[in-house]
Order: C-alpha cells, then structure tokens, then sequence
C-alpha cells in the first residue's frame, strides 16, 4: 500500500469511526452529536470519498431524495421573506439530509463499522436511561432537563425506540442475549411510563409495538398480540400516574381547546395547525421559501391572541408551509423510499429500518423532527447505517 492509498484509507476509518461515535451520542447529546457528524463530513471529503457522490446518488434512491429535498430548502432561500442569516439558519436545521449519502460512502464494505454504529447508538440510549435513573434517585445531580440529559420530548422517543429494539434483539438472540435484552425492555418501559412526562414516546411506542407484531406474527397472532397489548396499555395506564395525568392532559386540553387563545401544549398545536393549513393554501406550490414560516405566521397572527412560534411543532406542515407540496410530496417520498428499500434487506435491518421510518413518521405529527437536531441526525445515520449492510443491493461501487 503507497503512501497516498494508505492516508486514504486512514482518513475513511476515521471517518467510519466518527460515524459510529456520533451514533453513540444521538441520543443524549446535541454537542457531540454536531462535533462528530462535522468530523464525520471531514473526513468524507480528505479521504476523497466525495468523489463518489454522483455514483452513490445514481444507486441509492434514498440518498437522491434526501439531497432533492434538501437542494428544495437551498432554492428556499431565494424566496424566503425572512432575512437571510435567518434563513440560513433554518436551513442548518435541515442540514441532516446531507448525511444519508455521506454515511453510506464512509460505512459502505465496512461490516465492523455498521455493526459498530448500531451497536454504539443503543449503547447510548442505555447511557442516557441509566443517567435518567440517577438523576431520580439523586444519585446524579439533576439538570435542567430534570430527570434527563435532554428535553422530555426527546427522552421518551428514545425509550421508545429503545424498547423496540431490545425486543427486536431478544426476538432473534440466544437465550441468554434473549433475556438480557428482555430485562433492558422492561426498564426502559418502567423508565418512559413512570419516569419521562413525554408523550410522543407513548404514542410511538405504541405504534411501534403494533409493527412488531405485524413483523414477527401471524393474523392470529397479531389479533392475540393486540389485545395483549391493548391489556397491557390499559394496565400501565391505571398504574403509572405519568401516562394517566399526561393523557387525560392532552384530552382535556383538546375539549376545552378555544381558538387563537389556548395556551395549553395541545391548544397551542392546534392553532398553529389551523394556521398553516391556511397558510398552505396561499401557496401550494413551492410556499413561502426556507425559514419564511415564522414571518407569514407572525403576520397572520397580527393582532390576536395566538401565541408566536418558529416552528408549528409538526414536520409535515412545517415543510409544506416552507416548500409547499413540493417539499411535503419530497419529505413523503423519503419515507416511502426508505420502506421500499427496507424489503430489499435481510429480516433484522429490514424490521429496524422499518421501525425508524415509523417513529420518525409518527413522531413528526406532532414535533417537527426532521428539523430538531438529535431526532434529525437519528433519522439520517440510523437509517442509513442500516441500509448500508452488506445484504443491500443499492450501493455497487468497489469496497475499500
């Protein structure tokens, strides 16, 4: 090997483990997480991997999409009514989208590295229930987070996708692997029902619950898993005064919910969604441009009472505000593309990409994910950490 292939190659390890290091932090840490995918970007360019962008965009549908979309919110800038920095500054937002091609050229013929990058991001949702378990029993000094690293919204979506993957682990483990993830399950259960107040992680875990047993069951077995489930939900909700006073919250503040003055979390959603589905209509096509959400909003809400925001806590509107049905029907395709080429891989990364195109979809109903910075970069590396097994039959360009 001369010199110039062997710096080469250093510089794409490294890179592969930058990867696999921003993957262990996704979860409980915004800093690290920007530190590490910047390095992993570095790297990508010294090691000369960028040169194979055109190579990876042709074979990776996802990647194209995902570059489209973001190239969408660059041409938003054009338009936008918002200042520039402002803009700019919605658009780093978006910056994940960048990652699915930039993953997939580092990992790609890198077994150990997906299977390191995998394994270092559930590491760090088992750091971050742990950390969360101290802080309650004042063994760890509490943050401003409370009991957690990051905000509650945050912490229950990652208990969620916790339990669904160590019950995705315990399913096709040995037997004593099989209990271990088992025990994980069930204290990240305990954790996001008595502990994290957030209630995105219910409901995706719900949902996710419900794919599993479409995943690994039969129709009979699915019917006996839902009512086991149904039966389970019923208890929790009867045992755990987290999810009782957090879903009879969100109920009440939906019947009691009065336009243009709730202040309540569910009321000031609703709001915001009426508001952009009026938005939407005034320009269906490419909307107001890259960051211009906050301006027609403000505008619009000129003198009522409807409380300010520079995001309507919901992806799919956000974009369609911003980018119009261009960008929602592009976000759409995203989502799709990744269930479609999820097929194309073995059982176990098939059923797990399956479960991130889930989540994220279910937790975009209610926050704007894609453009939070640990829900993002979630989407972006999982995903593509995924689809970069040595099962895919996307990428075909020489191994390193």
């Amino acid at each position: 090997m001369n010199t110039r292939k062997s710096i080469t190659y250093y510089l794409s390890q490294a890179g592969a483990f930058a990867v696999i290091a921003t993957c262990f932090f996704i979860p409980f840490s915004t800093a690290f997480t920007a530190l590490f995918s910047s390095l992993a970007v570095l790297f990508w360019l010294l090691s000369g991997k960028f040169l194979k962008l055109p190579e990876t965009l042709r074979t990776s549908s996802v990647s194209l999409v995902a570059i489209l979309l973001f190239l969408l919110f660059l041409i938003g800038l054009l338009y936008s009514p918002a200042e520039l920095s402002d803009g700019l500054s919605n658009l780093k937002k978006y910056r994940e989208l960048i990652f699915f091609p930039i993953v997939f050229s580092l990992l790609h013929g890198k077994r150990w590295a997906q299977v390191s990058a995998e394994n270092g991001f559930i590491a760090g949702c088992i750091v971050l229930m742990l950390v969360s378990f101290g802080m309650s029993l004042s063994l760890i000094t509490s943050d401003r987070f409370g009991d957690s690293l990051v905000y509650h919204i945050t912490h229950s979506f990652f208990m969620a996708i916790l339990i669904f993957w160590s019950a995705q682990r315990a399913t096709g483990s040995k037997q004593i692997d099989r209990y271990f993830w088992m025990f994980i399950a069930v204290v990240a259960l305990v954790n996001l029902t008595f502990l994290a107040p957030g209630r995105i992680g219910m409901l995706v875990l719900i949902c996710l619950a419900i794919l599993y047993c479409i995943q690994h069951f039969s129709f009979k077995k699915q019917v006996a898993g839902f009512i086991l489930l149904s039966i389970i939900s019923a208890t929790l909700y009867f045992s755990s005064d987290n999810i009782s006073s957090r879903i009879s919250g969100a109920v009440d503040e939906i019947q009691t919910y009065n336009q243009g003055s709730s202040r309540s979390s569910m009321g000031m959603r609703l709001d915001w969604y009426n508001n952009c589905l009026t938005l939407f209509l005034e320009r269906p096509v490419f909307g107001y441009g890259t960051g211009g959400f906050e301006v027609a909003h403000d505008k619009l809400i000129e003198g009522s009472e409807t409380k300010a925001t520079d995001n309507p806590h919901n992806e799919y509107l956000f974009i369609a505000v911003q980018l119009g049905g261009a960008g929602l029907f592009l976000f759409l395709l995203l989502l799709s593309m990744e269930l479609r080429s999820s097929m194309k891989l073995e059982k176990t990364n098939r059923f797990l990409l399956q479960g991130i195109v889930v989540s994220m979809a279910v937790g975009c109903l209610l926050n704007s994910f894609l453009y939070d910075s640990l829900q993002g970069h979630y989407f972006a590396f999982l995903s593509a950490v995924m689809l970069t097994t040595s099962q895919n039959k996307f990428l075909t360009f020489k191994k390193d």
